[in-house]
């Protein structure tokens, strides 16, 4: 397939290192199953921590990024967006980082009203802010990821809930553990969150070329290999299918993507 523009500015920021690296590979393979060879991708993940100015990064030179769909900040915006979902519905899969100390508390939840009495930290402008509120829950939304776990620990809330996909770097690289945090291990928050490609409504040829792509990738199994290089074993690895689940409603969701199912 051809492409007209050979620049593709890739908006990777406002997320974790863990995604930041699996969606920019996933696009690459995308560019090449469609044949695209000769395509630079421009990558920036510079971070917008003001949720209008990530709604209008179509208006600032993006071409391409990986949001989760029915995202709230493109409202209203021009933007095109691909509906397949692209991480096997992993990000949806929330478990809990919480105080060591907590630990026994927390084990013996076995209602989602414990939950939702209960304060969860969300960064600014992250969408599960909304998601959360909309299923009933105290949520607390401001700061970012790097002060997450410090504003856990000082008690501003009591406890954060990251994709299954993450959240095991995320406690890695902020040294979770070693500051007195837990990811705790009997419990599953899930909502239905898929990740799509949003893209430049003017760049229908990249529109065409990453749908064909995905699709092709899909299909031959090279999306699937990407995926389990990036996270392997991750369903038995954190029990993802033994936990105890309390499952939330995504009202967000286009209406393409309303019976979406995770593919673990």
């Amino acid at each position: 397939m051809m492409i007209k523009e050979k620049k593709v500015h890739f908006w990777n920021g406002n997320k974790s290192p863990t995604r930041r690296a699996y969606e920019k590979q996933l696009l690459s393979l995308c560019l090449k199953e469609s044949g695209v060879t000769d395509a630079d991708i421009v990558i920036d993940e510079a971070d917008y921590p003001n949720a209008e100015d990530e709604g209008n990064i179509f208006s600032n030179g993006c071409d391409v990024l990986v949001s989760v769909a029915g995202n709230q900040k493109f409202l209203g915006k021009r933007v095109a967006m691909i509906e397949i979902p692209v991480c096997r519905g992993v990000l949806g899969h929330r478990l809990l980082v919480i105080p060591q100390r907590h630990a026994e508390h927390f084990a013996n939840l076995d209602s989602i009203q414990q939950l939702q009495q209960m304060n969860i930290g969300v960064p600014a402008t992250w969408a599960d802010a909304d998601l959360f509120r909309y299923n009933g829950f105290n949520v607390l939304e401001r700061g970012c990821l790097d002060d997450l776990f410090i504003r856990l620990l000082d008690k501003e809330f009591d406890y954060v809930a990251l994709g299954a996909n993450e959240i095991e770097s995320i406690f890695e690289e902020f040294r979770g553990a070693e500051t007195g945090l837990l990811m705790e291990k009997s419990l599953l928050i899930y909502y239905p969150l898929p990740l799509v490609f949003y893209v430049h409504p003017d760049r229908t040829d990249l529109i065409s070329i990453i749908e064909t792509g995905l699709t092709t990738a899909m299909s031959n199994g090279k999306h699937k290999s990407l995926f389990d290089i990036h996270h392997p074993n991750l369903v038995d690895r954190l029990a993802l299918k033994t936990r105890s689940t309390f499952r939330l409603t995504n009202p967000y969701l286009p209406n393409s993507l309303k019976d979406f199912c995770p593919v673990l």
